[in-house]
C-alpha cells in the first residue's frame, strides 16, 4: 500500500462500522464495491486486499462488477460461470438478460 492512503485495517474498520450503522443495504454494498474497485484499478490496494475486503460484503452486482472491470458486456458463457460460482456459495443469482 502507498503511504498516506488508507490501510487494509482502516478500510476494514470503515466497512464494518458502516455495515453496523446502515446494514448491508444494496446502496451501502454497491458504494463500497465501487470505492474498493477504484482503489484496486488505480493500484492503491493489492488484489488480495480487494478480495479480503469485498469478502466482508454480501454478493450484490457480481455481473455488473465483471462488466466494469472487463470493459465489455458479459457474455452468456461468463454469466453461466458466475451463476455457477454463486450457486456453489449458496447464493441465488438474479436473472440478467443478455443480448448476444
Amino acid at each position: 500500500m502507498i503511504v498516506g492512503y488508507p490501510t487494509e485495517d482502516d478500510l476494514r474498520k470503515r466497512i464494518v462500522d458502516q455495515l453496523s450503522w446502515r446494514g448491508p443495504t444494496d446502496t451501502v454494498v454497491l458504494l463500497w464495491f465501487g470505492y474498493l474497485g477504484g482503489l484496486l484499478e488505480w493500484g492503491l490496494i493489492e488484489p488480495s486486499v480487494y478480495t479480503s475486503l469485498t469478502d466482508l460484503l454480501p454478493d450484490v452486482g457480481n455481473k455488473e462488477q465483471y462488466e466494469i472491470f472487463s470493459g465489455e458486456p458479459i457474455s452468456p458463457e461468463h454469466e453461466r460461470e458466475i451463476d455457477e460460482f454463486l450457486s456453489k456459495k449458496g447464493i441465488r443469482a438474479p436473472s440478467c438478460p443478455i443480448d448476444p
